[in-house]
């Protein structure tokens, strides 16, 4: 049996309104996610994708149906937003270890991971740097850093690089996957592009209009590592057209 790190059972989310219906954010979502899976949240605007991801990191409560952590839901996790939102007095390292100050966890042991995060990330240069002396590429690095810091198991990722172009994009998603090889998270990624999606992911769950609802699971058997030759690979190209197929 596969080890399962997350269960999601019949997860429904109902917004409340007094001056008019009810909106149906979810309805009757069902997923197992397994240990150090990278799972994708595809669909169209509206689909709820956004707020399925901050239910799963308690940042909104869900209206009815169950959500079991592997041990326990007292559990640690990681949130990367689709802004930085890096705190602009504080430079890279200071930004970075901020989680661990707040858990008073800043010991020799995590500042070591730390700055092999920070190397993994391409960030060691750039310590010193303030936020608003780096591209928007690299502050997002920092925050995918900063929610590692404390050795998290899950990360979740609300499209970190949607607002970044496209070369910047791809060359941010083959880093996220090294940095996700090397720590052995589970990941669930919420994003809008197809081809991220299926460059990025082992199963991606496409999502109806709202209410969202799953509508498939799509498992993509493409070789790792993953770099420019996957781009290349018919077969990644297969995997897109049946995806926006599927999105219609």
């Amino acid at each position: 049996m596969e080890d399962i790190y997350l269960k999601i059972q019949d997860v429904n989310k109902i917004y409340h309104n007094l001056l008019k219906e009810d909106t149906i954010a979810l309805k009757d979502i069902n997923l197992d996610v397994k240990q150090g899976e990278f799972i994708s949240i595809l669909g169209p605007s509206g689909c709820g994708k956004s707020t399925l991801l901050k239910i799963l990191g308690g940042l909104e409560k869900l209206s009815s149906g169950t959500m079991e952590y592997k041990g326990g839901n007292d559990h640690e996790l990681g949130f990367v937003f689709q802004d930085s939102v890096l705190l602009p007095w504080k430079n890279v390292q200071e930004n970075a270890e901020f989680p661990l100050v707040i858990k008073k966890k800043l010991n020799d042991e995590n500042k070591k991971k730390l700055d092999e995060l920070l190397e993994l990330a391409g960030l060691s240069e750039f310590k010193t740097a303030l936020p608003r002396e780096l591209s928007g590429g690299m502050r997002q690095r920092v925050s995918i850093v900063r929610a590692l810091s404390y050795d998290a198991p899950l990360l979740l990722m609300d499209e970190p690089f949607g607002a970044l172009d496209a070369m910047t994009r791809d060359h941010l998603n083959e880093e996220l996957l090294k940095i996700w090889q090397r720590t052995n998270k589970t990941i669930i990624f919420v994003t809008h592009s197809i081809e991220e999606a299926t460059f990025l992911s082992d199963r991606v769950i496409v999502m109806s209009p709202r209410p969202g609802r799953i509508k498939e699971i799509v498992n993509i058997d493409l070789p790792r590592p993953r770099g420019e030759q996957t781009r290349n690979d018919e077969r990644f190209a297969e995997y897109n057209k049946y995806l926006r197929g599927i999105i219609g």
